[in-house]
């Protein structure tokens, strides 16, 4: 089994057909009838509860059981979507969006697995991220859903709560627990190897994600203000 880089053709590919699904599946069921839309609903639900059978299996059992616990930011993304689907609430979409394209974005970009495709790890943790995403992206083309400016301060508070409660969790637990990567850095090739060192490097993270998540708001923000002006 080839290990996992970056540059590996195959992860250029997969990660592009993960990227179509997302933006453009909704896109094709926007017309379809209800009936097909709950369908693809139920894809993305089972797709999400798969591998997050399959991750609490490979590591909270085959490894270590302190580290197949639901409790990293993909995973409270992953519950978020689900339950914005089966209650409509607003407020799980937003966490969802904001989590999703800033946590999921990045585990798709750059997975912190050891090998490549066609590896099971690797194959379960690129679908298991686009659906949160492509959950995301339902609720905006099918539900015309959309965050507002103060969506973002709002999320940004939730999800710095979230942070901060992950300090006394990962210290209860012990060793090797690291949820939402507060003791050390995330292993593989990603963003926080130009950060600091642990535990410093959650400073630099926090001032990212706070960048990203107001990055993300922005094509919104231009498209009001292009309304406004025409108005």
């Amino acid at each position: 089994m080839t290990n996992f880089s970056l540059l590996d053709p195959s992860h250029i590919i997969f990660t592009f057909f993960c990227i179509a699904i997302i933006i453009f599946l909704p896109k094709i069921f926007l017309d379809k009838n209800t009936r097909s839309k709950k369908a693809l609903v139920l894809v993305i639900i089972s797709l999400l509860l798969i591998n997050q059978g399959m991750d609490l299996y490979r590591e909270g059992y085959m490894d270590e059981w302190k580290l197949g616990l639901p409790l990293h930011l993909c995973d409270f993304s992953t519950a978020s979507i689900i339950l914005y689907f089966f209650t409509q609430r607003k407020e799980f979409f937003l966490f969802a969006f904001f989590a999703g394209f800033s946590g999921a974005g990045m585990a798709i970009l750059t997975p912190d697995v050891p090998y490549s495709f066609p590896h099971i790890d690797y194959v379960r943790h690129m679908i298991g991220h686009s659906m949160i995403l492509l959950g995301v992206t339902y609720a905006m083309v099918i539900d015309h859903l959309r965050p507002q400016l103060k969506d973002v301060h709002r999320v940004l508070a939730v999800m710095t709560l979230f942070m901060l409660s992950m300090y006394p969790i990962n210290y209860l637990l012990g060793a090797p627990a690291n949820y939402w990567y507060v003791i050390e850095k995330p292993p593989g090739l990603n963003i926080t190897d130009y950060m600091r060192d642990a535990p410093y490097h959650m400073i630099d993270m926090f001032i990212i994600a706070v960048i990203v998540c107001y990055l993300i708001y922005t094509p919104y923000l231009i498209k009001d203000k292009l309304q406004m002006n025409k108005s």
